[in-house]
């Protein structure tokens, strides 16, 4: 589908879907900043059933690079990407001593190219004009929202507000459910809120409903965690499905995480080729 279609499309969904999206469980509606609710949300976090989906700080280790597949089913959330590709393979370091996250594209006519985020600024690398600050908003918030995912299992429990929301039955299975957002308890359209899902048995995460507001404030969508493996001792999953609904049978977007590394120097494409054969 070309730009000019989605256009009116897009001003459309503005006009006729402007509430502000409000995830807060309504079992929080007078709980208010409750430390008890807080340590009891840390608790279900820090002390799975299976102690390797016990979360680490990201930081320890400084830098982490992930090779991924991020895989698209719709083109009109992809049209405010800068992706391209429906099956996109990427490199993406993350340095969290600088504060920058780097996607260098592995396929398509664009291979070769970085997408950069220094703090809040996008950049990009290419062979003909090396590093340029752009100011490119499609970049940052794809590269934002990449980050928040690829990290979301360990780092929900730093948020400023988080708080246990009791069990909750999603897709006919009961979930212990946290509530957790920044700012101020209540819906406001300068904080993103989310409600993380964790199975009763053995603790991993296994949904995350998330609200966009710099992209669309009244947008909800979902994500869906599966395929746990083994990393470095860790239980850590291998896909990320971004889905509009609990109850879709298809995904807006899929990350699949091919590799997880703490590199000592970026690998090139023709090594993790190697390594992978």
């Amino acid at each position: 589908m070309e730009r000019k279609t989605f256009i009116p499309l897009f001003f459309a969904l503005l006009l006729f879907s402007c509430k502000l999206a409000d995830l807060r469980p309504q079992i929080l509606n007078s709980a208010g900043d409750n430390p008890d609710l807080k340590k009891k949300a840390l608790f279900l976090i820090n002390n799975p059933a299976e102690q390797r989906l016990t979360p680490e700080d990201w930081k320890n280790y400084k830098q982490i690079q992930f090779t991924v597949k991020d895989v698209w089913h719709s083109k009109f959330v992809k049209f405010f990407t800068p992706i391209k590709e429906n099956e996109q393979r990427l490199k993406v370091q993350i340095d969290f001593e600088k504060d920058t996250i780097e996607a260098e594209l592995l396929n398509g006519p664009e291979k070769g190219l970085v997408y950069g985020l220094a703090k809040k600024e996008p950049y990009q690398i290419a062979h003909d004009t090396g590093k340029v600050f752009t100011g490119d908003d499609e970049v940052r918030i794809y590269l934002e929202s990449l980050r928040l995912y690829l990290l979301m299992v360990w780092k929900i429990r730093e948020y400023e507000i988080l708080l246990y929301s009791g069990e909750m039955q999603k897709v006919g299975k009961t979930y212990d459910s946290a509530y957790a957002t920044t700012g101020v308890l209540e819906a406001n359209p300068d904080s993103d809120q989310y409600l993380a899902y964790y199975d009763k048995e053995s603790g991993a995460l296994e949904w995350v409903e998330f609200t966009y507001r710099e992209l669309f404030s009244w947008y909800k969508g979902v994500l869906k965690f599966g395929y746990y493996e083994d990393w470095n001792g860790k239980l850590f999953p291998k896909r990320i499905s971004i889905l509009a609904r609990f109850e879709d049978q298809d995904f807006v977007h899929e990350i699949r995480i091919e590799r997880i590394e703490v590199p000592k120097k970026p690998l090139t494409e023709e090594q993790i080729i190697q390594e992978q054969n």
